[in-house]
């Protein structure tokens, strides 16, 4: 997918079991793309987890998609980083890859509230730089 397109409608199982729809109801919101085999996603994630907690008032969503193939290993991860927004899967990152069309991790989409893709970021982020925040800040008054 690129800047301008619509994020794809996705059916995907949420770690605690509910599912949850991308598409037209996803925005405003980030959805990072990530593993716990990934030292750079693993870097960025207490400064998401942040930038998350900021945001939440003002509408702002993220959502972190993990291409792990064992959900354990994303478990052990969470306790020793609980993190406060929801936890996607997809095992082997075929839904990733086919829909998103995702190379590396981490990658992770800006997405506004009509499901337009605003920006597509590839790469660690230190989500608690003020560039970050002036793009999230923009992405919830769209």
């Amino acid at each position: 997918k690129s800047q301008g397109g619509l994020l794809p409608t996705v059916r995907l199982d949420r770690l605690d079991g509910d599912q949850v729809e991308l598409g037209v109801t996803s925005g405003p919101c980030l959805i990072n793309f990530w593993a716990t085999w990934c030292q750079p996603c693993r870097a960025e994630m207490a400064s998401l987890n942040r930038l998350f907690n900021d945001f939440r008032p003002k509408g702002l969503g993220v959502l972190a998609i993990s291409v792990d193939e064992d959900i354990h290993l994303v478990r052990e991860f969470l306790l020793q980083l609980p993190l406060s927004f929801p936890i996607l899967l997809d095992p082997g990152g075929n839904r990733a890859r086919k829909d998103y069309g995702i190379i590396g991790y981490p990658t992770t989409f800006l997405v506004a509230r009509n499901a337009e893709i605003k920006e597509i970021w590839v790469g660690e982020r230190n989500w608690d730089t003020s560039a970050v925040r002036v793009a999230c800040e923009a992405l919830c008054q769209i």
